[in-house]
């Protein structure tokens, strides 16, 4: 989320450093996932200039302090959220389907949102003003479609979702890089075995994380000798637990978080 009153000094700043990424490297917009693998125009560049795109990447997004916050659904953790389903439910229409894995997830994230934007509007309107616009990576719906929300017209202007590319708005490259960064994270600690020393480049990518402002993921110190798989579903099931749901999803009647 970019509160409004930085949002100009974000988009000024974007753009600059968009503008740099271009004359080093020929890319015209930046994929996180074409970077780290070095695919497409990245393809050939060192792996140390590349690891540099992601670390000026996290000062850029660490310097405003930008909030983040995460979703993730599947159909294993649909049962964890009965009440804001009734809801959606009870207020949804064309063209969503909450049947469909991946509009559920997109509405769950949008109710989400709100009550963070809602929360932070109360705390400094003159910081964070609503309604905010909605901006959406294309892929539910095409570039320049605007697609009507069932509900949260206080806090999303229009109550639309406007689809888009990163070209034409290049803030979508931030939460692009978002969202590699906290599922590579993830990625690279289930992948871990405890008491194996952790790679150099790895460790340096777990760092990424660290700095950003996740508004609803904890963040928990672990020792770099305890990093592993067992450690991680440890975590995630206490963090359960401390919400209300069951250790693992699918185990049973649960309370709304």
């Amino acid at each position: 989320m970019v509160p409004s009153a930085i949002a100009q000094d974000v988009a000024t700043a974007m753009s600059v450093f968009l503008e740099g990424v271009r004359n080093d490297f020929g890319a015209s917009e930046l994929h996180f996932t074409d970077i780290y693998s070095g695919r497409g125009t990245w393809k050939g560049v060192p792996v140390a200039k590349r690891i540099e795109i992601f670390d000026l990447m996290k000062h850029f997004v660490s310097s405003f302090a930008l909030p983040i916050v995460h979703r993730t659904v599947s159909e294993e953790t649909l049962d964890d959220h009965p009440g804001i389903r009734e809801k959606l439910v009870r207020t949804s229409g064309s063209p969503w389907n909450l049947a469909e894995i991946s509009h559920f997830g997109f509405l769950l994230l949008c109710f989400s949102v709100c009550g963070y934007a809602r929360e932070m509007n109360r705390k400094a309107p003159s910081d964070f003003r609503l309604p905010m616009p909605l901006f959406v990576d294309e892929g539910l719906a095409g570039a320049g479609t605007f697609v009507g929300l069932p509900s949260w017209g206080d806090v999303i202007e229009g109550q639309q979702a406007h689809f888009c590319n990163s070209k034409d708005n290049p803030g979508i490259q931030i939460a692009d890089f978002a969202a590699f960064a906290i599922a590579r994270t993830q990625w690279i600690i289930v992948q871990q075995k405890g008491g194996t020393p952790i790679r150099k480049g790895d460790l340096e990518f777990l760092k990424t994380t660290s700095d950003l402002n996740l508004v609803n993921l904890p963040k928990v110190a672990m020792s770099l000798e305890n990093v592993s798989k067992d450690a991680y579903e440890f975590l995630l099931s206490r963090d359960r637990q401390n919400k209300g749901l069951p250790p693992r999803p699918g185990k049973g009647p649960i309370k709304e978080n």
